[in-house]
C-alpha cells in the first residue's frame, strides 16, 4: 500500500474529483432552464434522490475508513444534487409530485442513517469496513448500471434517448481514477466499484453507436406512439406532449419543433446535440406570455361588454312592452 501523500494517489485523488466534479456539474444547465421557465414536465428527478443516498454513504464510509480522498467529491455532489431537489420542488407545480419527492428522499435518509446507526452501534468494529463496503458498491453499481434499463424502449423507439458520449467519456475517466486510487490504496470496495463505472460507460458508448447504425438502416417510424417523433402539425404552435408548452425550440440537424420540456433532462433532441438547438430569447418567451395575458383581457372586456348590452336590450324590450300595455288599456278606456 502506497502512502497517502504519494504521487500516484494525491494524481488520481485529484483527477477522479474533478471528473466526478464535471459529472455533476453538467446538470446545471438543465436546472437553470427549469428555474426560468418553472416548469418541470416530464423531467425525472429521482436519480438525483438516489444520488444523495449513495454519496451519502461513501462519505461515511471514508470517515470510517480514514480515506480522505473521496470526501471532497461525495460531499460536493450531495450538495449539489440537494439543491437541485430544492429546484425542483419549488417549480413543480403539482402538490402531489411534490410529496412523493419529499417522502421519498426522507425514507431514503431515515433508512440509510438507521442501517449506519446500527452497523457502528451494533457490528464489531472489524466488520464495519466490510460491512459499509459492501452496501456503498452495491449503491454506486446499481447507480452507473441504471442507464442500461433504457436500452430496450429506447432500440424499440430508434432513438439514442439521453445518452451522451462526453458524459459517458468523463465517467469513464473518472471510474479510471478512482479504481486506480483504490487499488494504490489497495481497497477493493473503491477499485471494484469505479471500475464497474468505466464498463458501465464503453456499455453506453457501444450501444450509442449500435443505435446510430439501427437508426440509419431502419429509421423510427412516424406514428402518434413514438414519442421522439414529430411532436405536432408545422402549423400548431403548440406541443402534443405538453399542450400548455410552445413550439419554441428548432433542432436544425432533424427540422423539428419542440419544447422546453421536451429537452429538460436530456442531453440531447433525438440523439442530437443541443447545440443544434435554436432557442428563443428569455424575452421573447416573456413577451409571448404578456400577449397571451392580454388577450384574455379583452376577451373578458368584450365578453363583459356584450353581456352588458344584452342586459340593455332586454331592459329596453320589457320597457316597451310595459308601454304597449299601457297603451293599450288606455285605448281600452277611451273606446269605453
Amino acid at each position: 500500500m502506497a502512502g497517502p501523500n504519494s504521487p500516484e494517489i494525491l494524481a488520481t485523488q485529484i483527477l477522479g474529483n474533478v471528473f466526478i466534479a464535471c459529472i455533476v456539474l453538467s446538470n446545471v444547465p438543465y436546472f437553470y432552464k427549469i428555474e426560468k421557465t418553472r416548469d418541470v414536465g416530464q423531467f425525472n428527478i429521482y436519480p438525483f434522490v438516489f444520488m444523495i443516498g449513495q454519496a451519502m454513504m461513501w462519505v461515511v464510509y471514508s470517515m470510517i475508513c480514514d480515506i480522505e480522498g473521496i470526501v471532497p467529491v461525495n460531499t460536493f455532489g450531495m450538495l449539489f444534487d440537494l439543491a437541485f431537489i430544492l429546484i425542483f420542488i419549488s417549480a413543480c407545480k403539482d402538490l402531489a409530485v411534490k410529496r412523493k419527492v419529499m417522502v421519498s428522499l426522507m425514507i431514503e435518509l431515515i433508512v440509510l442513517v438507521s442501517f449506519v446507526a446500527i452497523v457502528v452501534f451494533q457490528a464489531p468494529k472489524d466488520m464495519h469496513q466490510k460491512i459499509l463496503g459492501w452496501a456503498t458498491s452495491i449503491l454506486l453499481v446499481a447507480f452507473f448500471f441504471s442507464p442500461v434499463l433504457n436500452f430496450y424502449p429506447m432500440f424499440k423507439q430508434r432513438t439514442t434517448g439521453s445518452l451522451s458520449l462526453p458524459l459517458s467519456i468523463t465517467s469513464i475517466l473518472a471510474g479510471v481514477a478512482f479504481g486506480l486510487y483504490g487499488v494504490f490504496l489497495k481497497d477493493n470496495f473503491i477499485s471494484i466499484s469505479n471500475f464497474s463505472g468505466c464498463v458501465s460507460g464503453i456499455i453506453q458508448i457501444g450501444f450509442y453507436y449500435l443505435m446510430k447504425l439501427v437508426i440509419r438502416i431502419s429509421p423510427p417510424k412516424k406514428d402518434s406512439k413514438n414519442i421522439y417523433n414529430d411532436n405536432i402539425d408545422k402549423d400548431n404552435k403548440f406541443c402534443y406532449h405538453h399542450p400548455s408548452q410552445e413550439l419554441l425550440l428548432f433542432c436544425e440537424d432533424c427540422k423539428e419543433k419542440a419544447c422546453y420540456n421536451c429537452v429538460v433532462g436530456k442531453n440531447n433532441h433525438r440523439g442530437h446535440n443541443l447545440d443544434l438547438l435554436k432557442i428563443n430569447d428569455n424575452s421573447e418567451i416573456e413577451n409571448n406570455t404578456e400577449e397571451k395575458e392580454k388577450e384574455k383581457k379583452e376577451k373578458k372586456k368584450e365578453i363583459e361588454e356584450k353581456k352588458e348590452i344584452e342586459e340593455k336590450k332586454e331592459i329596453e324590450k320589457k320597457q316597451s312592452q310595459q308601454n304597449n300595455n299601457k297603451d293599450f288599456e288606455l285605448d281600452v278606456d277611451s273606446n269605453v
